[in-house]
C-alpha cells in the first residue's frame, strides 16, 4: 500500500513538472502566433486586441496558472488556427479517437503475433525454423513503419484494390468499414514492433531456460511444456512487460508519417499542421498527452510489477 501511494505522489509531480516545463518551452520559442493566426496583414490594434482575448499580454507565470486551473476543468483554451472558434479539447478529442483506435489494433496484432513467434522461435533454438524467424524478424526490424505503410498502400490498396488509398472512413459513418480500413495502418505500425518483440522474448526465454530453477522442475519429471508455460515464461514477461510498454507509449504518441500515408486525421497529423501553423496551444497539449502517457504507463508497469514479482512489493 506504501509503494503504491509513493508511486502516486511521484505520478503527480511528475505531471505537473512535466505540464509546467512544456508550456514554458512553446513559450519561449521565437514567433508569434498572433502573427500566424491574423496574417502578416493585420494592423497593430488587431494584434493587440488579439493577444488580450487570447491572454498572451499578460506574464509567463500568470498565463500558466490561467492555463492550469482551465486544464483542471478540461478547458486548453482555443486554437488560434480557428480564430477562437473551436475549443482545444474539442479538436484534439475528435482526433484522439482515430490515434486510440490505430495504437489498440497495433497492440493487439503485436501482443497476439510476436508472443507465440517469441515462444516458437525458442523452443525451437538453432533450428531451421528458429533461424527464419531470426532472419525474418532481422528483416523487418530496419524497415521503417512509413515504408511499410507505403508498400502496404501499393500493394493492396492500388493493386489488390481491397481499400481505396488515402479515403478515410470514419466510424460515425460505417464502423465496420473503418476498422477494416484502421486494420492496414495498424499493420504498418505493428510489423517492426512485432520483429523487436519476437527478439526480445525469444532472448528473455532463453535466458530464463538456463537458470537452475528450471532444472529442478526438470529432475521433478515436470514436462517441457508445463515448465515453459508454469515457470518460465511468467518470469521471462518481467522484462518484456517494460518493452512492451514502451511499444505502446511509441504507438500511442502517433505515427506520424503512417497517418500522413493513409490520411487519417489523428494526433499526428494535427501536431504536424499546429506547429506549421505556430498553433501552440494545440501543439502544447498534444506534447503533454504524449509525455503524460509515458508517466501513466510506466506508473501502470510499476503496478503490474507487484502483481508479477513479489520480491518488488514493499509494505
Amino acid at each position: 500500500m506504501k509503494y503504491t501511494f509513493k508511486k502516486c505522489i511521484v505520478f503527480i509531480i511528475s505531471l505537473f513538472l512535466t505540464s509546467f516545463l512544456t508550456f514554458t518551452a512553446f513559450e519561449v520559442i521565437p514567433g508569434d502566433s498572433a502573427l500566424s493566426a491574423l496574417g502578416m496583414d493585420a494592423s497593430k490594434e488587431h494584434l493587440e486586441e488579439y493577444r488580450k482575448a487570447m491572454g498572451l499580454d499578460k506574464s509567463l507565470p500568470i498565463r500558466y496558472i490561467n492555463w492550469l486551473k482551465g486544464a483542471i476543468k478540461g478547458d486548453f483554451g482555443y486554437s488560434s488556427s480557428y480564430q477562437m472558434q473551436m475549443k482545444v479539447s474539442t479538436l484534439i478529442k475528435n482526433r484522439l479517437i482515430v490515434t486510440l483506435w490505430l495504437a489498440i489494433l497495433s497492440f493487439l496484432i503485436i501482443v497476439l503475433v510476436s508472443i507465440p513467434l517469441g515462444i516458437l522461435s525458442a523452443r525451437k533454438k538453432n533450428g531451421i525454423l528458429d533461424d527464419l524467424i531470426t532472419l525474418v524478424t532481422q528483416i523487418f526490424m530496419s524497415v521503417p513503419s512509413f515504408f511499410l505503410a507505403m508498400i502496404i498502400t501499393l500493394i493492396f490498396g492500388i493493386t489488390l484494390k481491397w481499400f481505396r488509398p488515402g479515403d478515410y472512413i470514419s466510424p460515425e459513418d460505417n464502423f465496420g468499414g473503418f476498422l477494416r480500413f484502421m486494420m492496414y495502418p495498424a499493420i504498418a505500425v505493428a510489423i517492426p514492433k512485432i520483429a523487436m518483440m519476437v527478439k526480445f522474448l525469444r532472448s528473455s526465454l532463453l535466458r530464463e531456460m538456463e537458470l537452475d530453477y528450471v532444472r529442478t522442475a526438470k529432475s521433478k519429471g515436470m514436462t517441457k511444456i508445463s515448465i515453459l508455460f508454469g515457470h518460465i515464461l511468467k518470469n521471462a514477461l518481467i522484462p518484456v512487460i517494460t518493452f512492451l510498454a514502451m511499444v505502446l507509449a511509441d504507438i500511442l504518441a502517433g505515427a506520424i508519417l503512417v497517418e500522413q500515408v493513409f490520411n487519417l486525421p489523428g494526433l499526428g497529423r494535427l501536431l504536424v499542421t499546429s506547429i506549421a501553423n505556430r498553433d501552440y496551444a494545440v501543439v502544447h497539449v498534444i506534447v503533454l498527452y504524449i509525455a503524460s502517457l509515458v508517466i501513466i504507463i510506466n506508473f501502470i508497469v510499476d503496478l503490474i510489477y507487484q502483481w508479477i514479482d513479489p520480491r518488488v512489493r514493499r509494505d
